[in-house]
């Protein structure tokens, strides 16, 4: 319940740091010759006299990754997933020699809805049930020799550019999921297929009558739990009200409650709006203190102040609600020092301290203020 005050960011799609990390699979590959060979992070090809060459692009396999990397991200206001693929692939300077071979160092991203990481954990308890979804990507891009500390930035900019085009993406992904039992221990096995995004290609891969054929030459393989505890990482949060068309004072407020929690302060600000003109007599004072803390963070200080003392005049009578309540006075001291009001700002974290705020780094904020002529006495 309690209400943040951080600071604002850019207007570049926010992509949150890194949710998890999967870096340790073995990959599986059926061979011409009858026989399953596995390595580490790779997929090796079908032909078993490649696989024993030295040819250094045949050691990279059909398919490798250093680490599998989750991230989320806003687009408006809906969740998505950022999954980032850093893999190693390379080329010949002289192909037709097969000489002077250089590595690359690349980062394959895909963009896609939330939703799709609820369609894999809900098929996670279904053993031995294979399953294609076609995750429907929003962008992705393929960055060779990529530079990991302008990665993220890249990305955020090719989101903004897709979201402004309202183009479909040129590609997809098909993701192929399958937990089983071997030997008593669960594993899951995962395969994933970069298609062009046109239904002729990749429907085959969703028919019902194709779903045993998916593992049936290859596949990443990790242990089950860990699979779980990779995808599991995003919170992915669901909406119990109407968030592309909120049409009450209610959803207004709860589309606003997530805006701000986004940090879209413009967009928390209207719906806060139009759910008070609903219900300008509301005593439901939060909607007040979240708009307060939505104003600060615009640095509208003089009307944060104002929204935070309506919210202070509808005191709740429900005690488990108390201690949001003082944070009220803490916050509206915020927005005062903010205005270099040191005297009104001390007066009203005094009230919050005796009130019995219950914040450590609040009260230690408080100390170091208010000190000298403005010191808070016992």
């Amino acid at each position: 319940m309690a209400q943040e005050i951080e600071r604002a960011k850019s207007n570049l799609p926010v992509i949150s740091g890194s949710l998890a990390v999967l870096n340790n699979v073995t990959g599986w590959v059926l061979q011409d010759n009858g026989s399953w060979l596995g390595k580490k992070n790779k997929i090796l090809l079908y032909s078993s006299e490649q696989n024993l060459n030295a040819d250094p692009l045949y050691k990279l396999g059909r398919q490798n990754f250093k680490q599998l990397e989750l991230r989320e991200v806003l687009i408006g206001d809906e969740q998505y997933i950022v999954l980032i693929n850093e893999y190693t692939d390379g080329y010949f300077e002289f192909p037709e020699l097969r000489q002077n071979f250089h590595k690359t160092e690349n980062a394959h991203y895909i963009v896609f809805h939330a939703d799709k990481l609820n369609e894999i954990l809900n098929q996670a308890s279904l053993f031995n049930e294979p399953l294609a979804i076609n995750l429907d990507i929003f962008c992705s891009d393929d960055i060779i020799n990529f530079d990991k500390k302008l990665l993220i930035t890249q990305i955020a900019y090719n989101i903004l550019r897709v979201a402004k085009m309202e183009k479909p993406s040129k590609f997809t992904m098909i993701l192929a999921v399958m937990p089983t039992i071997v030997n008593g221990e669960k594993l899951f096995r995962f395969r994933y297929i970069n298609l062009y995004n046109q239904e002729s290609i990749y429907q085959k891969y969703l028919l019902p009558a194709n779903k045993n054929r998916l593992f049936e030459s290859s596949y990443f393989e990790v242990p089950y739990q860990k699979f779980i505890d990779f995808l599991g990482a995003a919170d992915v949060q669901k909406t119990n009200f109407n968030l592309l068309d909120p049409n009450s004072f209610t959803d207004f407020y709860k589309r606003g409650a997530l805006r701000y929690k986004r940090k879209n302060y413009e967009g928390a600000l209207s719906d806060f709006r139009a759910a008070l003109k609903l219900k300008p007599d509301t005593k439901f004072w939060y909607i007040y203190a979240l708009m307060g803390s939505t104003l600060h963070q615009q640095k509208n200080y003089n009307a944060a102040i104002r929204s935070f003392e309506k919210a202070l005049l509808i005191k709740p009578k429900d005690t488990q609600q108390k201690q949001a309540w003082i944070r009220n006075y803490y916050n509206l001291g915020l927005s005062y020092l903010m205005l270099n009001d040191k005297a009104n700002a001390c007066s009203n974290f005094q009230i919050a301290k005796f009130q019995g705020l219950d914040d450590k780094d609040a009260l230690k904020t408080i100390k170091k203020t208010c000190r000298g002529k403005y010191k808070i006495h016992k």
